[in-house]
């Protein structure tokens, strides 16, 4: 089974093709959010280099966010055309559960955290077990003190992944510190959403029956836009 994967939803762009388990190819880039440039080519090329045709891709996974507006929203509008035309089901995961699965290290909670400007984080927490991956917390947006003080007061250890994190580091080893709790960070390079974990998780989920049709996609901004929170005062 042929499993496009797609990531938009931060300054990467990446796109990977799986036959069921095994990396067919992927291509990464991490460099400036311009998706709308950037996405589509990196597809055309990455089916051109594997001689595939989109018709012959039987599932698509999706980053549904949360993370950067403009990014989601360009991936959301070429995958819905891509699919749609073609139709190809979609599987849709969270960045935090994506951001989860680059760290291999079992039983110790993973806590991932995308940085979403000023103090706040987009975070969530994971476990891995020898079956794979749970979830403790689901995605949500939260400021960095508060969100600290209660992961501290909650683990024991934790292991700590994303952009995010590497932002507050410093806050995270004091909190942690202070409690008697004990912190790891992850390596810069698994801070990085790859589409291969989205094809690996999304063909998971598709087995389970767990898929969407390509109109029903909406994805989980968990955030207004920076338009609307200007509206607001919200930065």
């Amino acid at each position: 089974m042929i499993v496009l994967g797609i990531e938009s939803s931060n300054t990467a762009a990446s796109c990977a093709v799986t036959s069921n388990e095994k990396l067919l190819g992927e291509f990464t880039l991490n460099h400036t959010l311009t998706h709308s440039e950037k996405l589509m080519p990196l597809i055309v090329d990455l089916l051109t280099s594997l001689s595939l045709d989109i018709n012959e891709v039987a599932l698509i996974a999706i980053d549904e966010g949360p993370g950067s507006y403009t990014g989601l929203r360009i991936g959301a509008a070429l995958i819905k055309g891509m699919a749609y035309q073609n139709k190809i089901p979609i599987v849709t995961l969270t960045s935090t559960e994506a951001l989860a699965s680059n760290i291999q290290t079992e039983d110790i909670p993973i806590v991932t955290m995308i940085d979403a400007r000023g103090d706040r984080v987009y975070y969530g927490s994971y476990m891995r077990k020898t079956k794979g991956i749970t979830c403790l917390e689901e995605s949500q947006l939260a400021t960095i003190d508060p969100l600290l003080e209660q992961l501290a007061d909650r683990y024991d250890s934790a292991i700590f992944v994303g952009d995010g994190s590497k932002k507050h580091m410093d806050r995270i080893i004091q909190v942690f510190s202070d409690k008697g709790k004990k912190c790891q960070f992850s390596y810069h390079y698994d801070d990085v959403i790859k589409a291969y974990s989205l094809c690996y998780l999304g063909l998971e989920k598709f087995l389970k029956g767990d898929y969407v049709n390509p109109s029903d996609y909406v994805p989980n901004y968990l955030r207004p836009s920076q338009a609307e929170r200007n509206l607001t005062n919200d930065r």
